[in-house]
C-alpha cells in the first residue's frame, strides 16, 4: 500500500495539470527547480513540510490536498494520531488562527493585546504539556527561522518530535 509520503507525488501533478501550470511555472513560483518538482512528482523525492506548504499556497489549494489527496479526509486518514493533532495545531498555528498565551488566571477576564486577536479561552482536553510546548517552540522558531543552518529540516524535527511524544503518551494510556 503507497503511503501518503509517496502520493504527495502524484496529487502535486494532479492539481498542477488541473490548473494548467508547466513543472516550470509552478517551479519558478516555489523557488525550487524543476529538477526538484519533477523528483517529487515522480516520487523519487519527498519534499519536506515547508515546501509542501509552498506548493499548496502557489497552486491555491491546502496543504492536506497535497498530501492525503482529499481535504475532507486529510486528517483522518494521517497515519497516527500523533501526526494528526501535530499537523492541526500546526496549520492553525500558522494561519495565525491559535497562538499560546502563558498568563492565564481562571476567573479574571485577559485582554490579549494583538491585532485582531479575541481573549477566548480554549481548552485542550488531551496533550496539555505536548501541545504547549510545540507552540512555543514554533513562536520561537518563527522569530529564530534565520539562523538555523536548514529551517525547514529543523520544522521537520520538532513536528515529528511532539508526534512521538503524543504517540508515547497514547500507548502509555496518559
Amino acid at each position: 500500500m503507497e503511503s501518503y509520503e509517496e502520493k504527495i507525488g502524484g496529487n502535486i501533478r494532479e492539481v498542477r495539470l488541473q490548473k494548467h501550470y508547466s513543472q516550470e511555472r509552478l517551479s519558478g513560483l516555489c523557488g525550487i527547480s524543476n529538477t526538484t518538482l519533477s523528483a517529487y512528482e515522480n516520487s523519487k523525492k519527498i519534499p519536506n513540510l515547508t515546501t509542501v506548504a509552498k506548493i499548496a499556497k502557489a497552486l491555491g489549494v491546502n496543504i492536506e490536498r497535497l498530501y492525503y489527496g482529499d481535504e475532507n479526509t486529510a486528517f483522518a486518514t494521517a497515519p497516527d494520531e500523533g501526526k494528526r493533532v501535530v499537523n492541526a495545531v500546526y496549520m492553525l498555528w500558522n494561519m495565525g488562527v491559535i497562538t499560546y498565551y502563558e498568563s492565564y488566571t481562571a476567573g479574571v477576564m485577559i485582554h490579549y493585546d494583538q491585532k485582531d486577536a479575541v481573549g477566548t479561552m480554549l481548552v485542550l482536553c488531551r496533550f496539555q504539556e505536548q501541545i504547549r510546548r510545540l507552540i512555543g517552540t514554533l513562536d520561537e522558531f518563527k522569530i529564530r527561522r534565520n539562523t538555523y543552518p536548514d529551517p525547514d529540516r529543523y520544522l521537520e524535527m520538532i513536528l515529528a518530535s511532539v508526534a512521538a511524544e503524543i504517540n508515547e503518551a497514547i500507548r502509555n494510556g496518559k
